[in-house]
Formats: structure tokens, sequence, C-alpha cells
């Protein structure tokens, strides 16, 4: 079943089919946020939105939300096997074996993409500009948000993942608080600092700096550890039910309808992220969405798309921006460059997931490309599959 060739690959074998639906959900949004940009700064002059249509604009501007829901994701399944091992006297973590998966898992498609990136641009500019080699040395440590404080040339979408390396070294010192008991307790201290960090962030949030690091999005992976923590130990005992679809559009609703840029919209967005994850396993509709195999499939793509989304939506729309029709109104042209160069991209970011990622998730890729390098034996990484993407 060609399903089961794209998607994800895990060590063990258990595949979660909901989380891959919310990285569906994740990625779609962050993708037709960025379509919407493009068509709004790369048309040689701005794209009108008729007044009619100023809720579209809203929720398209507000798919840049989807990052948000990526750190909860991340949050929780990195915290998964600390919190099997600290709350259901689970195997415990080898910290080697976590930061060499980090390593295999992340690092190779990154540098592949970027390095993609970057001959694209060059190739498109005729050459590369002064200051070119210092942007892609920084972006390759992950260090281009602290050393120039703004989005990276080569890859603007890259600062988040530059959030993303920063939690996870911070991850296992994070896990600690499932030390807490009971689990009233822990949770409640979770909750207290999950709405305490907005409030400590606000002075200081338009400093690019620390709007690009893990110091303005710290409370999203803490929910993420929240939802592992209810996950392990009481989804359970979670009936089913239609209630959890009701919880599960009104997440929706609160997660992407406020206004761009309210900061009062980032102080609570954890919370309708957190139910929205409940509402993915324990709801009947919103569940069957999120479980759907093509959606989960997708979904389980999303660091090769996120990865390389935006240069192959500039690489195709320097074809298909001919197909604007001047005088149709907004939904339709979006429409149109929505099936014209969205969904070619997505497919060219698809061969690179075939090609590039998927060989990394299998967690002894090294020891085998040894081998076959070699033709000498290697001892087996006997790591996890805990990739926050």
């Amino acid at each position: 079943m060609l399903a089961n060739r794209l998607r994800r690959v895990t060590r063990d074998g258990r595949w979660i089919r909901e989380v891959d639906g919310l990285r569906f959900l994740a990625i779609a949004s962050v993708l037709l946020f960025h379509l919407f940009r493009q068509l709004d700064t790369h048309m040689g002059a701005p794209v009108s939105i008729e007044p009619r249509l100023w809720w579209l604009e809203q929720l398209l501007r507000n798919g840049e939300r989807g990052v948000r829901v990526f750190f909860v994701i991340s949050g929780m399944i990195l915290a998964l096997p600390f919190a099997r091992h600290y709350l259901a006297s689970g195997k415990k973590v080898s910290l080697s074996h976590y930061y060499m998966r980090r390593l295999t898992r992340v690092e190779p498609p990154y540098i592949a993409a970027m390095t993609i990136a970057a001959i694209l641009i060059a190739v498109y500019a005729h050459g590369f500009a002064p200051g070119f080699f210092r942007h892609l040395l920084a972006s390759l440590v992950y260090q281009h948000g602290l050393f120039y404080g703004q989005l990276n040339p080569l890859n603007p979408a890259a600062w988040s993942l530059e959030v993303e390396i920063q939690f996870y070294i911070l991850a296992p010192l994070l896990m600690m608080s499932y030390r807490i008991r009971p689990a009233t307790l822990r949770r409640g201290v979770m909750l207290a600092v999950i709405f305490a960090l907005p409030l400590a962030q606000q002075p200081i949030y338009t400093r690019e700096r620390v709007y690009l690091s893990i110091a303005f999005y710290l409370q999203y992976f803490l929910t993420g550890l929240l939802v592992a923590d209810i996950f392990i130990l009481d989804l359970e005992k979670i009936r089913v039910s239609w209630i959890w679809d009701l919880v599960g559009f009104a997440a929706l609703a609160a997660i992407f309808w406020p206004r761009p840029h309210a900061f009062w919209a980032h102080a609570v967005l954890p919370i309708p992220i957190a139910s929205l994850f409940l509402a993915a396993m324990r709801g009947t509709v919103v569940r069957a969405f999120f479980s759907n195999t093509w959606v989960a499939v997708v979904g389980g793509m999303c660091y090769s798309i996120y990865l390389l989304h935006l240069a192959a939506i500039a690489l195709v729309f320097k074809f298909t921006r001919h197909a604007m029709i001047p005088d149709a109104n907004f939904f339709i042209n979006y429409s149109i460059q929505l099936l014209l160069t969205a969904v070619p991209a997505v497919m060219l970011c698809a061969v690179f997931f075939v090609l590039v990622e998927r060989p990394c998730m299998d967690p002894d890729w090294p020891a085998k490309l040894w081998h076959r390098l070699t033709g000498r034996p290697a001892r087996e990484l006997a790591v996890m599959d805990t990739s926050g993407f």
C-alpha cells in the first residue's frame, strides 16, 4: 500500500495517527499562510482583498500559529519516553542515545535543505551576496537568530527550527518536573508556569532576539509536557465522546480566529492547543479526521515540507503567477494558486521526504551506512524515535 511506504518510520512500530494528523494541521496552516504572503509580496503590487473577505484574510494571517502547534507536539513527543519512565516505571531514557537521535534524525535533512536553499538563491541571484556564507554558517549551527536578531534570508522559516534545537538541549532538564508528586500538584505547577511566562515575556517580546528564541515560546513546549502527562496516566480513563468534538471545534476557533499579533492570544493559546490534542484523541468526528490515513501520512512529512516549502513555493510561483486573473476576486485567485502552486510544492517536498528524511527515520541508519561503505559491522544504535517533527 502506497500510504505505508510513505508514512513515518518508527522504531517500535507504534504509529500514533492522531499526532501526525495534528502535524498535518500545523503544516497546512503554515503553508496556507506562506502562500498568502507569496501572493501579497511577490506580485509586484499587493494583492487586494475585498472587505467582505476580511474573515479569510484573518484566518490566513493566523496560519503562522501552526508553528506553535508544532512546539506543543515537540514537547509532547519528546516528553513521552521521560513521562513513561518517571510516571509509569518505564525504561530509563539514555541521554547519550537521546542526543544522538537528535543528531542522526534531524541534522541530515536540515543540512540538505539549507544547502538546496543556498544553491537556489545563488542561481537566482547569479552569485553569492556579501555575507552570504556567514548567514549560511550561522544557519547550519542554529544560531542565526542569536547572531543576527532577524529572520534567516536563506530560509525565513528556519527560525523555529533554532527554537526547537534550544528545546532539545533543555528538554532533559525540563523533564525533571515529572518528579513532582502528586499529579495534581505537578500539573498545577506546570499550568502556573505556562500562564506566568507570558507575563514575563510581555515587556521584552518586541526584541527580535527574544522573539526568535525559546525565551518567547517555552510555555508551548511545557504544554506538550502537560499533554504527555495526561496521555500516559489518564488518556485511557477519558471516554470517547462527541463532547470532545465540541471542545475540538472550539479549540480550533480559539487558535486560529483571534486577531493576528494579539499578545493576549499568545498568552492563552497553549490551553486551546492542549484541548485540541485531547479532542483529537477522544473525539469522534475530530478523531476521525486526524486519524485519517492520508491526513496522517502527509502530516508525517511535515519536517520535509516545513524545511523546503518556502523555496518550493517560490520556485513554482515563478510559473504559476501568470495564472492570476486580474478581474477575479481574491478567493478565486488564491484557490487557483493553492491548486497550481501549493500542490506541486508539496509534491516536491514529498520527494525530498522519501529520498532524504525518511531514511533518517531509521535509528540505525548510521550503522547500516558504515557497513555498506566499509563492509565492516557496526554496533547498532539503540536509540528512540522521539523526533519533535
